[in-house]
């Protein structure tokens, strides 16, 4: 049901643009709209195909374990050989 949004499937139209959701059921879509979507489960699964299509935040860590998550991603967009 949310791979029309997440994919940004859209139908081009003069003065903007329709998100199909299947069907017949077609709506306005904004270009500022943003999804924002939480749980309560404490260790969800998710699969590639959400994963690859999201960005998926665990306000779980700690301040220490959210450190080494954002230094490893700035190394590996900076310094591919340093992060290995």
């Amino acid at each position: 049901m949310f791979d029309p949004i997440l994919e940004k499937q859209l139908i081009k139209k003069p003065r903007g643009a329709l998100l199909d959701l299947g069907g017949e059921d077609k709506i306005d879509f904004d270009f500022k709209f943003q999804l924002f979507m939480t749980t309560r489960l404490s260790n969800p699964k998710f699969s590639p195909e959400l994963a690859a299509k999201t960005t998926i935040i665990d306000f779980t860590v700690t301040q220490g374990g959210l450190e080494q998550q954002l230094l490893s991603r700035v190394l590996s967009k900076e310094q591919k050989s340093l992060e290995e």
